[in-house]
């Protein structure tokens, strides 16, 4: 299995077994958004750690989910803006033409 297609469960299980996650350091969560038919990106989201981190953490992130319309290209942009020890923001957003409906984005922060 190529490390690009784990899905989230599998890098927590990774992670744990080093003791990150088992450990209370490391938070996961995700970012979900989808109003068909119409396109709603750009969006821009604050995501709040539930306990913050005593410094900045290094956050990873992935696309989970894309819904587009089937006779068009798809073209995705998550990127993360800025992150700080209680928060992390992301804009997600199509390129070009694409319509999105959905976008969804996992991620993981770790000291």
């Amino acid at each position: 299995m190529e490390l690009f297609s784990m899905d989230l469960r599998i890098l927590v299980a990774v992670i744990s077994c080093i003791g990150l996650v088992s450990g209370g350091l490391c938070q996961s969560g995700e970012v979900m958004i989808y109003k068909y038919p119409d396109s709603p990106f750009p969006q821009r989201r604050v995501v709040t750690f539930k306990t913050p981190f005593k410094d900045r953490p290094a956050v990873m992130y992935g696309i989970k989910m894309i819904d587009s319309p089937y006779n068009q290209n798809t073209r995705a942009n998550v990127r993360l803006l800025w992150v700080r020890p209680e928060r992390f923001a992301l804009l997600l957003s199509s390129s070009h033409d694409t319509n999105l409906y959905g976008l969804g984005v996992v991620w993981m922060a770790c000291p």
